[in-house]
């Protein structure tokens, strides 16, 4: 079994993602991966915003204070 991106057809990717795939060409192997691995643990790190639907919005509404007591707050949202 070949490792993956050995085939030997051409990868096809859209123009003008041309230049980053140059100067990835140019780096070293190692430096190839750190870039991959950076790119990666960014689009981890970035907040995925969902909608949620508004009876769940509305059922949370008014479980916090704000302006008022962060721990008092905490505690009646968990029942402490």
């Amino acid at each position: 079994m070949s490792p993956p991106g050995s085939s030997t057809a051409p990868v096809q990717v859209p123009e003008q993602l041309e230049p980053l795939v140059e100067k990835l060409a140019d780096l070293s192997q190692q430096d190839r991966e750190l870039v991959i691995r950076a790119a990666r643990r960014r689009r981890r790190s970035k907040v995925e915003l969902k909608p949620v639907p508004w009876e769940v919005l509305w059922r949370s509404s008014g479980a916090v204070s704000l302006g008022g007591d962060a721990v008092e707050d905490t505690n009646a949202i968990y029942d402490v």
